[in-house]
């Protein structure tokens, strides 16, 4: 008997050794991240000053470890594949052409909220955004953490709006429909087919609340909807490729992100071009199912693998891209301005400084498409105008979306759920009825299975 007693307690020794030490491999592995060759810059460029920042201020332990993947298919199917096993990346992007909802349903990733409770974070989420934030926030729950984002709006000028008798303050696709349909003359919405498409997509995902998982595709509002925006596409004659630096061309908008980058600085600038080729410009908010409301969509987000034994330390990354020195970066200027031109910051002290900032200094972009300081020095009553408008549509944000309208038609929904079908009925292979039809069940069958 004792000897079988001195047996099982020498087992459990060595099981309780074997466990302490898989704990403190575990302490000392570094969190992963997976890319493709570094092709998401804005992650990967944040992960470097993150672990510059680690040896300095915490210790290695705390690095993100970049693991290269050759293809997105295998970076995908790898990714996946983990998360099933209990394993995957401990940081995911929203740059990550994943089926992020039908994550969250299955309870891929952790709780912020609950982290930052139960390792006494420093992290205030008082100090951001909260509109932007909110749309992290699945059933009460802080998944995704939002970094930067953009509002979504498009440039264009009184002399355009005043030639098809439209009004800036109470604008609509509907009545510009009609305006066109009035004109006996081709147009280009955007003079870029690509950007035309975005544009379509973030009409029909206004009808898709993926919180609820519901839709609205057969509602009057969608039909009607459908048909003045799919008759202003089938007769746009843009190119498939718009030039990116002509703001007033044979078009009629440009979307912030195609002009330039999309940041306040790059809407600055476009706004200055506008005005120094001897037109008046204006900015409008996109396309929006309520009337006049002004949306928003994140830019750069990220959210941790609830199977990540290291959520401590995924923690600590976060704490360190919200914070205000970091998230000032997005307005500065510099040699590789990948995560510093392209968003607004969701740090709202870092906000105001990205507002003192644009509206002391001005860009332009070389011939090899970097930015420089520009020596041309601009009038306060121009500037004046400049950020009334921005600044309103701003504060007008009602709603945000978690993806990104840059790379809107890349996402899981887009691309893998509805995408054959939105360009069959674009090429006119289908009918409104069946595109309808075939939106709704593929839509309803990725929500609910």
């Amino acid at each position: 008997m004792y000897i079988k007693l001195t047996s099982i307690f020498l087992l459990l020794a060595i099981l309780l050794c074997f466990a302490s030490c898989s704990k403190n491999n575990e302490d000392g592995q570094k969190l992963k991240y997976y890319t493709i060759n570094n092709e998401d810059s804005v992650c990967v460029e944040l992960i470097q000053k993150y672990n510059n920042y680690c040896l300095k201020n915490l210790d290695e332990s705390y690095q993100i470890e970049i693991v290269e993947f050759d293809s997105e298919d295998t970076m995908l199917t790898k990714i996946s594949t983990e998360i099933m096993a209990g394993k995957g990346p401990d940081i995911i992007s929203l740059n990550q052409k994943l089926p992020f909802e039908k994550l969250i349903d299955n309870g891929s990733f952790a709780d912020i909220d609950e982290l930052a409770e139960l390792y006494k974070s420093d992290i205030d989420f008082d100090d951001y955004n909260s509109t932007i934030m909110d749309c992290g926030i699945y059933n009460g729950k802080r998944y995704i953490i939002p970094i930067a984002y953009c509002p979504n709006i498009l440039i264009t000028t009184q002399e355009i709006l005043d030639k098809y008798n439209l009004e800036n303050t109470n604008f609509s696709f509907k009545e510009l429909e009609i305006r066109l349909s009035d004109k006996d003359h081709s147009y280009a919405l955007f003079g870029n087919k690509d950007e035309t498409y975005k544009f379509f997509l973030s009409y029909v995902n206004e009808y898709v609340d993926f919180y609820n998982k519901t839709t609205e595709f057969s509602s009057d509002e969608f039909t009607e909807s459908l048909d003045y925006i799919g008759k202003m596409i089938r007769n746009d004659n843009s190119r498939k490729e718009g030039t990116t630096w002509d703001i007033i061309g044979n078009y009629l908008f440009r979307t912030s992100q195609l002009s330039f980058d999309g940041s306040m600085m790059s809407t600055l600038n476009s706004y200055f071009y506008i005005y120094n080729n001897n037109s008046t410009p204006v900015i409008i908010p996109n396309y929006n199912k309520k009337a006049n409301a002004v949306s928003a969509f994140v830019q750069c987000g990220i959210a941790l693998n609830n199977n990540s034994n290291n959520k401590e330390k995924a923690l600590a990354f976060i704490q360190y891209v919200l914070s205000y020195d970091i998230q000032k970066l997005w307005s500065e200027s510099s040699s590789s301005p990948s995560i510093v031109v392209r968003a607004l910051p969701v740090n709202k002290a870092a906000f105001e400084y990205v507002i003192d900032h644009t509206s002391k200094r001005v860009y332009d972009i070389n011939d090899d498409g970097e930015y420089e300081e520009s020596e041309e020095e601009y009038s306060d009553e121009i500037k004046t105008k400049f950020f009334n408008e921005y600044l309103d549509m701003i504060n007008s944000i009602s709603s945000c979306t978690l993806y990104d309208y840059l790379e809107f038609e890349n996402t899981y929904y887009n691309s893998s759920v509805i995408g054959d079908i939105v360009n069959d009925y674009l090429n006119g292979d289908i009918s409104k009825e069946k595109f309808i039809r075939q939106l709704t069940a593929a839509t309803e069958i990725y929500l609910t299975e």
